[in-house]
C-alpha cells in the first residue's frame, strides 16, 4: 500500500514545487519593478538635485572669484580654476549616469537570474513527481502482483 503514499507524495512535490516558482517568479517581478523605479527615480530626482547643486556651486565659485579681485578672463589662474571646477562637474555627472545604468543592468540581470530559478522549481517539482508516481505505480502493479 505504499502507491498511495507515493501517489500522495507526487502530488505535494508538484503543489510545492508550483509554489516555489510562483513566489520566485514574484521576486523577479519586483526586482524588475525596483529597477524601473530607481531608474526613474535617479532621472527625475537624484540628476536634476545633482545639476542643480552643481550651478550653485558654479556660481558660488565664480561670485569667490569675482569677490577675491581677480581678473577672470581666459589664461588666467581664477578662469583654469573655474574650467577645472567645470571639468569635473561634467565627469562626475558621467560617473552619476554610468552608476545608474550599471545598477539597473544589474537589479534587471537578478530578475532574470530569479526566473530562471523559477522555472527550474517548477520543472524540478514535475520530474520529482514523476519519479513518484512511478514508483508509485511500479508498488502498485507489485502489490497486485503479489496477490494473484
Amino acid at each position: 500500500m505504499s502507491f498511495i503514499g507515493d501517489f500522495a507524495s507526487a502530488g505535494a512535490a508538484r503543489s510545492i514545487s508550483n509554489y516555489n516558482s510562483q513566489l520566485t517568479y514574484q521576486q523577479a517581478q519586483y526586482a524588475r519593478k525596483k529597477a524601473e523605479v530607481n531608474k526613474k527615480y535617479y532621472n527625475q530626482v537624484t540628476l536634476p538635485l545633482l545639476k542643480k547643486q552643481q550651478e550653485t556651486n558654479r556660481s558660488n565659485l565664480f561670485v569667490n572669484i569675482l569677490r577675491s579681485g581677480a581678473e577672470f578672463r581666459e589664461g588666467t589662474t581664477p578662469y583654469e580654476v573655474m574650467l577645472e571646477n567645470n571639468i569635473n562637474q561634467a565627469f562626475n555627472l558621467v560617473v552619476a549616469d554610468y552608476n545608474k545604468e550599471m545598477d539597473y543592468e544589474d537589479q534587471i540581470n537578478q530578475s532574470l537570474l530569479l526566473e530562471s530559478k523559477s522555472i527550474g522549481e517548477r520543472e524540478a517539482g514535475r520530474i520529482q513527481s514523476r519519479a513518484l508516481m512511478a514508483k508509485g505505480f511500479g508498488s502498485l502493479l507489485t502489490t497486485g502482483y503479489n496477490m494473484i
